[in-house]
């Protein structure tokens, strides 16, 4: 009798009960859920910097197309942009890439007259709302 009295508290030492198991599996479980949840907003925030990245490298291009063809108005189409131009690179590099913005959706632009803004329609996808990240909305950073 002494023996298995010893072979139960064994047994009982060995491993671990079910109770601490899920205690484990519940604290993963929290951190995992904190880290996803700071993951989501650095990506967000990362989507909207390269956005405003591209609305601006896209302003630029139109301006060296302009210059380049002598034209006083930019185009109405953004794909003039990257298509090839004999021996010369296209204005600017991606090809069909450069003209979609990180949510998938195409940049836009809005020509009025000699005036114009190149346009992503933000997280939501849908024109003229208040997350719109516009080349004529961003802050330029000080030097």
């Amino acid at each position: 009798m002494h023996k298995t009295k010893n072979s139960v508290v064994l047994a009982a030492q060995r491993g671990f009960t079910l109770v601490e198991l899920l205690v484990v599996v519940a604290i993963l479980g929290i951190l995992g859920a904190v880290a996803v949840s700071n993951v989501t907003g650095y990506i967000e925030t990362s989507r909207k910097t390269a956005a405003k990245t591209a609305v601006d490298n896209l302003k630029g291009a139109i301006t060296n197309y302009m210059i380049a063809n002598k034209k006083s108005t930019p185009p109405n189409d953004l794909k003039v942009l990257i298509e090839q131009r004999g021996d010369e690179d296209p204005y600017i590099d991606g090809g069909e890439g450069a003209l979609v913005d990180p949510w998938d959706n195409d940049y836009r632009i809005e020509v009025k007259g000699k005036r114009y803004v190149v346009i992503s329609d933000g997280p939501d996808g849908s024109p003229n709302t208040e997350d719109d990240i516009r080349s004529d909305k961003i802050e330029k950073s000080k030097k």
